[in-house]
């Protein structure tokens, strides 16, 4: 199936993304889903139809995933505009951690947990407003928030405790 529908699906990718690298990497990662899927591939009638299914949602979660880098370097940037006084080390490691803690989010935490985090954090809005756009109560909401803050807290104090490898 791969050398059957790689060259189009990458094709099609990189018309959409004008990038032949990215386009390269999506298509790989196609494949992976497809492979790694409860989908039988024996089973499948229109295989380009199905590899259009999963890219097209790759292509939405890396946009997403985008979006919310950059308002996060917006927000980090902003803040680091009423802060005159910090220097280059602490600006790189603010930066570092960033990338992190939306690494974290994005690739590891369920849509809701994420999408609250988000909404508190970097809109400001209340459990109240957040409940109400994610459609739960405001104790989910919380719920929420605390989950991601322990797993955040947790994978960022693993990755200290990690000795460095030579």
């Amino acid at each position: 199936m791969y050398e059957a529908h790689h060259g189009w699906l990458t094709h099609w990718l990189h018309r959409r993304l004008r990038c032949p690298q990215d386009a390269a990497d999506l298509s790989h990662d196609t494949f992976l889903r497809l492979i790694l899927g409860d989908q039988p591939l024996e089973a499948l009638r229109e295989p380009r139809a199905y590899l259009l299914v999963i890219a097209s949602r790759l292509l939405i979660n890396r946009h997403h995933r985008k979006q919310v880098e950059e308002e996060a370097l917006r927000q980090v940037a902003t803040l680091l505009e009423t802060q005159d006084n910090r220097g280059p080390a602490e600006i790189a490691a603010a930066r570092d951690l960033l990338v992190s803690v939306l690494k974290l989010l994005v690739d590891e935490l369920p849509e809701k947990p994420r999408r609250a985090f988000l909404m508190a954090r970097l809109e400001g809005l209340s459990y109240r407003q957040i409940g109400r756009r994610l459609s739960v109560s405001e104790s989910s909401v919380k719920q929420y928030l605390a989950r991601a803050l322990a797993h955040c807290h947790a994978r960022l104090y693993d990755s200290l405790d990690t000795p460095c490898r030579t």
